[in-house]
């Protein structure tokens, strides 16, 4: 693994189609997201690339510039790659259609799973305790909604207590001006990465903590998965930092 990963930072200009690319004592990269007008030095034509063990397609994506930059700022020779999704009517493993996941689009992960790890860390003498960002969630949700049933005994009202997203099937989130339905499709199981600090680059105890308590059949599962449906994948919905969320 490369720490260094952690302080690398990213800004998407939808507008412009721009990327802008951040890490400490470097310039910023901009690279261009519009593929219809590609310069000389991108290289389209895609290639097998095994993330997580997955095995799928990308295009080396910014060309030298972009190769130069994330070598200087890893210290290790590497290329920037850009998922390729192909022709989806042929893919019959769904996440394939995804860009460089696990087993979907979106990781769900609540402040009261990571409070009750940190309970844990603090407990145990394991040093550093982590935020939401340690996990690279794509949504955070900051407290218990409306509609998700506590009233399970034992084990069932444990797991509810620490992590309440692992028993929920469907969440509803609620903006402004979009009402987007997702369903979930599987607990997301860790590795060493999760020891990482994002801020300092300084590998702490996290997956040790999470081993006391979060083990399941050779796993260590934090957070869950969650997935739109694919039919609503040509209109565009978006999530607001804010809005409701409602599970069950």
């Amino acid at each position: 693994s490369y720490p260094k990963m952690s302080v690398i930072e990213s800004d998407i200009d939808l507008n412009r189609k721009k990327m802008t690319v951040t890490a400490p004592h470097h310039d910023d990269l901009i690279l261009n997201l519009d593929d219809s007008n590609l310069s000389a030095d991108h290289t389209v034509s895609p290639e097998d690339i095994q993330v997580c063990g997955a095995l799928c397609k990308g295009s080396i994506w910014g060309g030298s510039k972009a190769a130069k930059w994330f070598s200087s700022v890893l210290g290790v020779r590497c290329w920037l790659a850009r998922h390729h999704s192909g022709e989806t009517e042929n893919v019959s493993d769904e996440t394939e259609r995804y860009a460089y996941c696990n087993e979907a689009s979106l990781l769900l992960l609540s402040q009261q799973s990571v409070s009750f790890l940190n309970s844990v860390i603090k407990a145990q003498g394991w040093g550093r305790l982590v935020e939401p960002r340690h996990f690279r969630p794509n949504i955070v949700l900051s407290s218990i909604c409306q509609g998700v049933n506590m009233t399970e005994n034992g084990m069932g009202q444990k797991q509810k207590a620490t992590n309440p997203e692992d028993s929920w099937r469907q969440m509803i989130i609620r903006g402004n001006t979009d009402v987007v339905v997702l369903r979930a499709v599987g607990k997301c199981a860790r590795c060493h990465m999760v020891d990482i600090d994002p801020s300092s680059g300084m590998k702490g105890n996290t997956l040790r903590a999470l081993a006391h308590y979060r083990r399941d059949r050779g796993h260590i599962n934090f957070g869950t998965f969650f997935a739109g449906s694919m039919d609503a994948s040509e209109c565009n919905a978006w999530l607001e930092e804010g809005s409701e969320v409602r599970a069950n």
